[in-house]
């Protein structure tokens, strides 16, 4: 048998790690695609810089060392080198440049599209994966808003980081060689004690960092519950155990600062280790110098490309702990980006009625909600609503008023049996048609961070400015509204929710055929409309 090629396990292991890595990168169109190549070799020329100015500082040194023997040819290489210096500058602003302005771009267009297509996809799903998937909305905001952070970090700073680092790794060993291979020899297994500053900061500390934050959710929901439900806590006199609660729950999180404290301070003071290998240089240097003939500039050149290259090599190293939260990251969101739901608002499939009467049956349906699959809801439930009959569902909390209104909304479909619009199951029919003829007003209202007018607008976007004041008056809202300095362009975060809701409710009765207000407390006057 061969011994040459991979393993099949580390064949295995290795591709997941790639396609990991690629996930990363999975939102960049072609403009991306430039702006990481130009990027990439910015952060590559900015790496460069230093191995090359070291090499330039090598000839100077020794063209000062060697002394004027003539005048004339001394200044002619000072100059050479000083215009060498300058054009270095020049060159290394435009590549730092480069890398900045490619890859910080590049983050921002990433980022944004993930953002945006997991917004979109999140949307699509249906209500069986919010009630299964996510333990609460925070989850969805923190995909949204730190996962794509994450990777936005890495694509900025982290990557370009990182190949900036090894291209002066390369670069710095590169001119060590070229000029003064014996002491870049002896001196290259230093270059490992150099790495492990980097490795601790990598490896523990952001370790530990990450447990730190990961500590701090359980303080952070303790004073999210405590403030969100402050009337409960006062009436229960538990300020002092909620507070008792929080600072118990941060213990953890200080024990592990004091950790993160000794782990940092033994790695920044590991970076002692770079005067031990200067004092090594300097001694096999100088022996070079006496016995070999070699140029003190060369000696400290080399000595300085050592140094330099492997405190990059430990800098750029650490990164790869980024890369790996990233990669995990954007696999998260993409997880959720591929995820096709059973019920796909996005799904064009299904007929339309070319004439909607508005008759809504139930035939033998049976129901239970998938996070209580042993609590049936209903069992050989049936219901026939003619077309243009006003019904009203009265029972006791959970007796499946509210998932009537689900069901006929194909929020989840029944697990036997089947619900008709004009004798249609509304299985066949396309879901966006089938949800646009329908207008409804939840028991909880809700209203966006906007102006009561956009509000409404959410019922029809094309309505017009009389169609508003007509739906707000058919809900008994416009007189208040009118009052109001602002008028219909108030922000309606300051408002009673449940009238404006269902003006945006009644504002969708010009063109739809079914209505539902699942509410239990309504207006005044509009109790009695």
């Amino acid at each position: 048998m061969g011994k040459g090629g991979p393993r099949p396990a580390e064949a295995k292991k290795s591709a997941p790690a790639l396609r990991s890595l690629a996930s990363v990168f999975m939102h960049a169109d072609v403009a991306d695609v430039v702006l990481m190549v130009l990027g990439l070799v910015g952060a590559m020329g900015d790496g460069m810089s230093t191995p090359v100015m070291l090499f330039i500082t090598s000839r100077i040194f020794n063209d000062l060392g060697s002394g004027p023997g003539l005048l004339q040819e001394f200044s002619s290489k000072i100059n050479e080198n000083a215009r060498n210096l300058v054009f270095l500058a020049l060159g290394n602003w435009l590549m730092a440049f480069l890398e900045g302005y490619c890859w910080a771009r590049t983050a921002e267009r990433q980022a944004s599209r993930m953002r945006e297509r997991y917004l979109r996809a999140v949307l699509r799903q249906d209500v069986e994966y919010f009630d299964l998937k996510v333990g609460s909305t925070s989850e969805v905001i923190t995909s949204v808003s730190n996962d794509s952070l994450v990777v936005q970090d890495v694509l900025s700073e982290k990557v370009p980081n990182f190949v900036m680092n090894c291209s002066m790794f390369l670069g710095s060993y590169a001119v060590g060689f070229a000029l003064l291979w014996h002491l870049t020899l002896v001196a290259l297994p230093s270059v490992l004690l150099l790495i492990i500053p980097g490795f601790m900061y990598g490896r523990i500390l952001i370790g530990l960092a990450r447990r730190i934050r990961e500590q701090y959710t359980r303080p952070g929901a303790i004073a999210e519950q405590a403030v969100s439900s402050v009337r409960t806590v006062y009436s229960f006199v538990a300020e002092r155990s909620t507070m008792a609660q929080f600072s118990a729950a941060l213990q953890e999180s200080a024990r592990l600062g004091v950790k993160q404290g000794l782990a940092k301070g033994v790695a920044i003071g590991s970076n002692g280790i770079t005067f031990a290998i200067w004092a090594f240089n300097v001694w096999y240097g100088s022996r070079l110098v006496m016995y070999h003939g070699y140029q003190g500039g060369t000696v400290f050149a080399v000595s300085a490309a050592i140094v330099v290259g492997g405190l990059a090599l430990g800098s750029g190293l650490s990164n790869v702990k980024y890369f790996s939260e990233a990669s995990s990251a954007a696999e998260r969101v993409q997880e959720v980006i591929l995820r096709v739901p059973k019920i796909d608002s996005e799904s064009s499939a299904g007929d339309e009625l070319a004439n909607v009467a508005g008759e809504v049956e139930f035939k033998n349906v049976e129901f239970c909600y998938p996070s209580r699959p042993e609590t049936p809801i209903f069992v050989s439930f049936n219901l026939r609503v003619p077309a243009g009959r006003t019904v009203a569902l009265v029972g006791g909390s959970g007796s499946g008023k509210s998932t009537v209104i689900a069901l006929l909304e194909r929020f989840y479909d029944p697990s036997a049996g089947e619900v008709t619009l004009d004798g249609v199951d509304i299985r066949r029919l396309r879901l966006k048609w089938l949800r646009a003829q329908m207008g409804l007003v939840s028991q909880e209202p809700a209203l966006f961070a906007t102006s009561i007018r956009e509000n409404i607008l959410f019922g029809k976007e094309d309505a017009t400015g009389e169609e508003i004041v007509a739906a707000a008056k058919a809900a008994n809202a416009h007189n208040f509204i009118s009052q109001l300095p602002q008028g219909y362009d108030t922000q309606a975060s300051y408002l009673p929710h449940q009238p404006t809701t269902f003006a945006a409710g009644v504002c969708m009765q010009s063109f739809r055929w079914l209505h539902f207000s699942a509410c239990f407390c309504v207006h005044t006057s509009t109790n009695n409309a």
